[in-house]
């Protein structure tokens, strides 16, 4: 075993000298039995060490995997980041489920400090069931009683799991105090751990953040060697960490999913998409029960500026018709997740969802962070929420997603499919969903870079599948009232590759 940095050597070494000297390696139920029997206080005091253990891991795990995400650059980039962060430790009391998505968050894909809150398909991940039996003997739900003794023997294992398998991800690293603060040392990065972990003032330990209470006053810490609590000023250490996230997400979509100015770069330079343009435009403002519409092409061919094009089109007074828009990018906001949370803040500052549901209201008020829940809540807007206004005669909605590879790149167990499915309460596949006809959907992607799903509500127009480069007709009405000689045209299209 590699050496653990203190305090957390202290409580796996706790926990095993206890489940040594017990001798629960290979116990059944039978004798497991006659120990809770004869030695109840030892049973339940080695729960307490284990529970102590493996809260630390998970809660230190979590902030570290915080700590290096917000050291990479400011959270401005990641949407879903921020709103994650500041629900889970902000605006409600953090749990050890918040600390576990928190984890989940920030930790990257390729990092071996995934694998405990990853879990196998059909199965909770390690930390999803080391809390669920936590939460079960805190409250009494299970005990140390004969009936329960399955569960406990299944507990026990799941925190010998933690404490000696997870708590590895912590061999070789350090936790070292300098200048009054603490760092996280990892193959010679130095991680700065503050606000999250502070010195203790009356000892001098590390103290780690329980969370913020006497509504958001109050900062608590836990000392991670032996339990005391500190309070503190919660403004003091805290708002310089939450108080940016919260004006980026402020006001709707919020500054990370601003793309006025990319629209407006693209409208500025385009020329020559006449006949595509028009294709989109009668297909989008007319009933069809195709209302799927695949657009993509090889790299460079215009696809983003066609689109930016199209959004300030529909947009336009004269049409009025309302449009959820994403251009994916880098970052957390590149993911098929975060881009269903855009869509439905957009909808929500435009008032597009029309309802007194209270449930929904509160899905609004705070979006689920579960994917397989966000798309259901999609879904319920579409379905049941969206009522057009007077001006939009047509009374459709149209709903754009550019850059589907990229999406893919980032993400790829997500799939644009996953949309038009109805999931359970186990995020499981019910059955497939489809939007009604007035919901038009556009989505562009790279040929070759992505396989878009066959559906029979896909919607087949020649010109924009493949997209292909301007052709010298169009390069002609581009420059028409220019009145360029035949020679500038034809160097027009040689230099600039136009086929």
């Amino acid at each position: 075993m590699s050496k653990l940095p203190e305090p957390l050597s202290k409580h796996v070494n706790r926990f095993n000298e206890q489940f040594t000297q017990m001798k629960l390696g290979n116990i059944n139920n039978d004798q497991f039995i006659e120990l809770m029997t004869n030695q109840k206080a030892s049973v339940n005091n080695l729960l307490m060490a284990g529970l102590g253990a493996s809260t630390l891991i998970l809660r230190l795990g979590a902030v570290i995997q915080l700590s290096k995400k917000l050291e990479e650059g400011t959270p401005e980039d990641d949407a879903l980041l921020m709103k994650q962060i500041v629900d889970n430790l902000r605006e409600n009391l953090p749990s050890d489920t918040s600390w576990k998505v928190i984890w989940s968050i920030t930790c990257h894909e390729d990092s071996p400090w995934r694998s405990c809150i990853t879990p196998p398909k059909g199965q909770q991940s390690l930390m999803e069931r080391f809390i669920s039996f936590r939460n079960k003997y805190v409250h009494g739900y299970i005990s140390l009683r004969e009936q329960d003794v399955k569960k406990i023997l299944e507990g026990i294992a799941t925190l010998h799991e933690i404490v000696n398998t997870t708590s590895q991800l912590f061999g070789g690293t350090e936790i070292k105090e300098q200048k009054d603060q603490f760092f996280f040392i990892e193959k010679g990065n130095e991680i700065p751990l503050y606000p999250f972990i502070q010195k203790g003032e009356k000892d001098g330990l590390p103290y780690i953040f329980q969370g913020l209470y006497n509504n958001k006053e109050t900062a608590e810490l836990i000392s991670t060697y032996y339990g005391d609590l500190e309070k503190q000023d919660g403004a003091a250490h805290y708002e310089p960490v939450f108080e940016p996230m919260r004006k980026a997400l402020k006001g709707g979509a919020g500054q990370v999913f601003d793309h006025s100015n990319r629209i407006a770069y693209y409208c500025e330079c385009f020329v020559g998409r006449d006949k595509e343009n028009n294709a989109i435009l009668e297909w989008a403002t007319k009933e069809n029960d195709q209302n799927i519409l695949p657009i993509f092409s090889t790299a460079g061919m215009g696809k983003g500026a066609l689109i930016a094009n199209i959004i300030q089109e529909l947009s336009a007074i004269e049409i009025s018709m309302p449009v959820l828009h994403h251009f994916c990018g880098s970052g957390i906001q590149n993911s098929l997740h975060a881009t269903l949370y855009h869509f439905i803040i957009q909808g929500k500052k435009q008032q597009l969802w029309k309802t007194e549901d209270e449930n929904i209201l509160r899905s609004l008020d705070r979006l689920p962070s579960k994917y397989t829940d966000l798309i259901m809540l999609f879904h319920q807007l579409l379905d049941e929420c969206f009522t057009p206004s007077r001006k939009n005669i047509i009374g459709n909605l149209v709903i754009i997603l550019d850059g589907l590879d990229e999406a893919a790149v980032a993400y790829p167990q997500l799939n644009i499919s996953d949309w038009f499915y109805n999931y359970d309460e186990n995020g499981e596949v019910t059955n497939s969903w489809e939007s009604t006809s007035n919901i038009k959907w556009i989505f562009t992607y790279r040929e070759g870079f992505y396989r878009f799903p066959e559906s029979k509500n896909n919607k087949s127009i020649d010109v924009l599948q493949p997209l292909r480069g301007l052709t010298e007709e169009s390069v002609e009405m581009a420059l028409e009232k220019f009145n360029p000689s035949k020679e500038f045209l034809s160097q027009v299209i040689i230099r600039g590759a136009i086929q």
